[in-house]
């Protein structure tokens, strides 16, 4: 009877309470220092995952004979005049459509306001001035407000540039030490060449996978390129990067990329439209068929669902490049789970 009336009691002792406090001051503290450091961490996410891609390049070269030095600076050189000559495309169309819209746009506004059909309605609600009034103000609003915000802008990406660029450059030529260094702080033998070993796979499978769909997607690019330079489709330069970006997702991505290119193309001229649409298809069956199957053969297969779900969030959280830092790190977990997993 007297074993039945014992009751359970909770004693909390004064050190487990101040362990509490102290544990969940100390959560909330690094939570604020992740917060505050934010932009940190993502220059060197950034940094990490352009190291990583650009490290297959450095490899091949130094298996050549090329001192791993001279190598990385050649790959990071080549690098950044691609990026510079893409960047001045993108902004030369840019600059070029800017003058033609100037001069076009009000002179189809006023064209409206004379109509018999329109006119009447477009010259109550202003047309002709308002779309004179958007076309001067649109330079200030493409360069983010004022000259001096403009400036403040230029001065926070060129920080961030150097300092990404600095960092790509210290891991090209130091990464891998750091790597085998922190892996070798695992005690046990055993699980430490176990590490070693998934962590080397689930790298080369994942970084192989990621240079591979790039490359598919600058290919892709370029046809893009050429095809809107033939059909005569203004801002030929970004809408071959936005074909580039798109053909990413797997299956229909250059597809949907390439539909701005042939809408302007038939607007212009049906048949000229027609005749990129068939090329855009072509590519697109071809890249199906061919060199998806061979890239994940070679590599992984990541599936269309994973890479627009981690594509998508890595968009909302760190625009392009936190999509495809989310991109790298899906492929990387799946590789080592695929490694992990007893064979058949």
């Amino acid at each position: 009877m007297a074993a039945a009336d014992r009751r359970e009691r909770l004693r909390v002792s004064t050190r487990s309470v101040a362990l509490f406090v102290a544990l969940v001051g100390l959560t909330l503290v690094l939570i604020r220092m992740v917060a505050a450091a934010g932009r940190v961490i993502g220059w060197m996410l950034v940094a990490a995952a352009a190291a990583g891609l650009l490290d297959g390049i450095v490899r091949r070269l130094a298996m050549r004979g090329w001192p791993r030095g001279r190598a990385a600076l050649l790959v990071a050189a080549g690098t950044l005049l691609v990026l510079g000559f893409v960047t001045y495309r993108v902004i030369d169309d840019v600059r070029v459509g800017m003058r033609a819209l100037e001069t076009a746009a009000p002179a189809a506004a006023r064209r409206v306001e004379e109509s018999p059909r329109f006119g009447e309605t477009a010259r109550a609600v202003r047309l002709a001035e308002r779309t004179d009034e958007f076309v001067k103000d649109l330079p200030e609003r493409l360069r983010g407000g004022s000259t001096a915000d403009a400036v403040r802008a230029a001065a926070t990406r060129g920080v961030a540039f150097l300092t990404t660029s600095v960092l790509t450059l210290f891991l090209l030529l130091h990464g891998r030490r750091l790597a085998s260094a922190a892996v070798r702080q695992i005690g046990d033998e055993r699980r430490r060449e176990r590490v070693m070993r998934v962590g080397a796979v689930a790298y080369e499978r994942a970084f192989g996978y990621a240079r591979g769909s790039l490359l598919i997607g600058g290919l892709s690019a370029a046809v893009a390129y050429g095809a809107a330079r033939f059909g005569q489709v203004p801002g030929a330069a970004p809408l071959a990067l936005w074909v580039g970006l798109w053909d990413l997702v797997p299956i229909v991505g250059a597809a949907v990329g390439a539909a701005p290119i042939v809408v302007l193309a038939t607007v212009m001229n049906p048949w000229r439209g027609a005749a990129l649409a068939v090329v855009f298809v072509a590519y697109q069956v071809v890249e199906d068929l061919v060199m998806q199957p061979r890239l994940e053969r070679s590599t992984l297969r990541l599936g269309p669902f994973l890479t627009v779900a981690a594509g998508f969030a890595g968009l909302e959280l760190r625009g392009l490049a936190g999509a495809l830092i989310a991109v790298l790190a899906v492929a990387t977990v799946v590789a080592a789970l695929d490694e992990l997993a007893p064979q058949r």
